[in-house]
């Protein structure tokens, strides 16, 4: 099953998308750090079948459709500097790990700052968020390599 995290900033929407998506009773809440433990349910993704195609039946489709599950992991918020331990960083980050694919999840709004305390409605560029969030998990990436480089290649060159 595909696992796909949902990464942003503390109070971005994270767990409303979880809950909306996978139906799952999670904590929501207006405030920053409602989630601190990693959340994981299923949903199910909409694909055409290749039935109607292949002129087969398949077990589990529905007029031409299948529902692929997909498990969604809820992570806490990253705080800017998330990669070097601030906040909880490392630890959300490493609730990461298990993905196969990572949805940055943003506040549109402009309503709450880097840190997810509320700001008002537009008092904040949402422009930063997508920045931080790739430079964070980027950095967290390259920490994640640089301490095992010397394994790595170890094992490449064997």
């Amino acid at each position: 099953m595909l696992s796909v995290g949902l990464a942003g900033k503390p109070n971005a929407g994270k767990s409303t998308f979880f809950k909306a998506a996978t139906l799952a009773e999670v904590e929501i809440a207006n405030y920053p750090f409602t989630t601190i433990d990693a959340n994981h349910g299923v949903s199910h993704v909409r694909v055409p079948c290749p039935c109607r195609e292949l002129e087969t039946e398949c077990g589990k489709c529905r007029d031409g459709v299948r529902y692929v599950p997909i498990e969604l992991i809820d992570v806490a918020g990253l705080v800017p500097d998330a990669h070097l331990g601030k906040g909880l960083g490392n630890e959300f980050l490493d609730s990461l790990r298990v993905a196969e694919a990572v949805i940055h999840v943003l506040d549109a709004s402009g309503s709450a700052d880097a840190e997810g305390n509320p700001v008002g409605l537009g008092n904040y560029d949402p422009m930063k968020d997508v920045k931080f969030l790739k430079y964070e998990i980027g950095m967290w990436l390259y920490g994640i390599l640089n301490r095992n480089w010397e394994r790595l290649m170890r094992r490449v060159q064997a």
